[in-house]
């Protein structure tokens, strides 16, 4: 499965233009939770895809104050992983989980004084995939399939 949402067009468009990035993100993100508020979880994946693209992208041009866009990203990611986890994509929720972490750890290395904000937004994470791992062994309980426990950063 593609974990890219974005094309080279509107990704460039979007780096260029942070307003347009910011309508960009709400549009996706609103769009994507009330799919998802309204158990539509396929049809939310490439709004949630598209605002977690966006999220990434105004961490690195500066869109916005730093501990906004951790929100953004952190709670893009979280909403995007939830809907992989209800239609069972492990491995595509697992994939943004990395990413999101391990560029939250990078911010951290980069912005020390955002450490405790970031902290904050990793502990969620860190409690989210836990309860999908719960999640996952629960129904995996009830079939055959196996659930890997690995964590791969995808670069």
């Amino acid at each position: 499965m593609k974990l890219r949402f974005l094309c080279g067009a509107h990704r460039e468009e979007l780096t260029k233009s942070s307003g347009r990035a910011i309508t960009c993100w709400q549009d996706g993100f609103d769009t994507g939770q009330m799919f998802y508020e309204q158990q539509m979880w396929q049809e939310a994946l490439p709004h949630l895809g598209c605002a977690f693209e966006t999220s990434e992208i105004m961490i690195t041009t500066k869109a916005l104050e730093a501990s906004n866009a951790y929100e953004l990203f952190t709670s893009s990611a979280s909403l995007l992983m939830g809907a992989f986890g209800k239609l069972g994509y492990v491995e595509p929720c697992q994939n943004i989980y990395s990413i999101t972490v391990d560029r939250l750890k990078r911010e951290i290395a980069n912005n020390p004084a955002a450490e405790v904000f970031i902290t904050k937004n990793l502990n969620a994470l860190y409690r989210q995939i836990q309860e999908l791992d719960i999640l996952a062994d629960q129904q995996n309980s009830l079939s055959s399939f196996a659930y890997p426990h690995t964590f791969a950063a995808v670069h």
